[in-house]
């Protein structure tokens, strides 16, 4: 048993990269799954996404405005450290080059961009464990915020909206004894004020959109691997269309919904070492690239 929890608790790890545009940030990297005190981990990882289909308000559009079609990749730094064995802290640091393949974006004149993104970071806690006859139900609460780490958040190649934000989550996760899990976990984000460095509209900050996300999750811990498939979705609560009414090139402002789908596969080689294969797609959206990624990484057990 507590080589399934070691296992399953280092999975997730590539879900923390899945970050394509403005607003939308990674399904990960809260679960139910938690180390013995004291336990760490580092990972490193690689993620290639691609589309050239972009969703302008709610309307599926080819090519993507201005770009015609936009590659992707984010390399990450991940890691946990568990402070008792139901408190864990986990950070990430994603580093993002996005090229457009066709003219330069209308606001801040690129046809690329490379930048670190926003550094994160999450406390996880299982305030109470439900031992049932052929499982456990973990309760899952976390708080965690986002620093924008100044790269241009206007325009549609950005990598991000460049506002702060502070997300809270609650969650439950039934795990059975054969292996097999299940997920359910909601949360509420809080965006601050994005710069204005061209002076859009009335030049004043930009307000990102607070939003609201859920993730389900199932999938299977057994000794010497581990998989899941997920469901991630996302509701911006405020905001503005891309081409809508209010729209003056404030892209930190736009609302950005979606609906991404998914997979996750861990190996571990040896007690210490370990690799992330996984992949996901947007199947709908508002304001969004129809993005299609492919992931892997290694991880180090400390």
């Amino acid at each position: 048993m507590k080589m399934k929890k070691r296992i399953a608790v280092l999975a997730p790890i590539m879900i923390a990269t899945s970050i394509f545009t403005h607003g939308l940030s990674a399904q990960g990297p809260i679960d139910g799954f938690f180390s013995k005190k004291g336990k760490a981990s580092i990972s490193l990882s690689y993620l290639s996404g691609n589309y050239d289909e972009f969703y302008v308000g709610g309307e599926e559009v080819s090519p993507v405005p201005a770009h015609n079609e936009i590659d992707q990749t984010i390399y990450s730094l991940y890691a946990t450290y568990a402070i008792t064995d139901n408190i864990a802290v986990i950070g990430n640091l994603p580093y993002i080059q996005k090229e457009g393949n066709g003219s330069a974006d209308p606001i801040n004149g690129t046809t690329e961009q490379s930048d670190f993104q926003d550094i994160s970071a999450f406390v996880k806690w299982a305030p109470y464990i439900k031992e049932l006859p052929n499982g456990t139900m973990t309760y899952i609460v976390a708080l965690g915020g986002s620093i924008p780490l100044n790269y241009e958040p206007s325009g549609i190649l950005s990598n991000g909206s460049g506002a702060p934000g502070i997300d809270g989550k609650l969650g439950l996760q039934y795990k059975n004894n054969s292996g097999f899990f299940a997920m359910v976990i909601g949360g509420y984000g809080l965006r601050g004020k994005s710069d204005n460095n061209f002076n859009l509209g009335t030049g004043d900050k930009f307000d990102a959109p607070d939003v609201v996300n859920a993730v389900v999750k199932i999938g299977f811990a057994a000794k010497n691997f581990y998989l899941d498939a997920f469901l991630d979705s996302q509701t911006s609560l405020n905001g503005v269309d891309i081409m809508g009414p209010g729209f003056a090139g404030n892209f930190p402002e736009t609302i950005v919904n979606y609906s991404k789908i998914g997979g996750n596969l861990y190996i571990p080689f040896t007690n210490f070492i370990g690799a992330s294969f996984g992949g996901g797609a947007i199947i709908d959206g508002r304001n969004i690239g129809k993005n299609t990624y492919y992931n892997g990484g290694i991880t180090l057990n400390l």
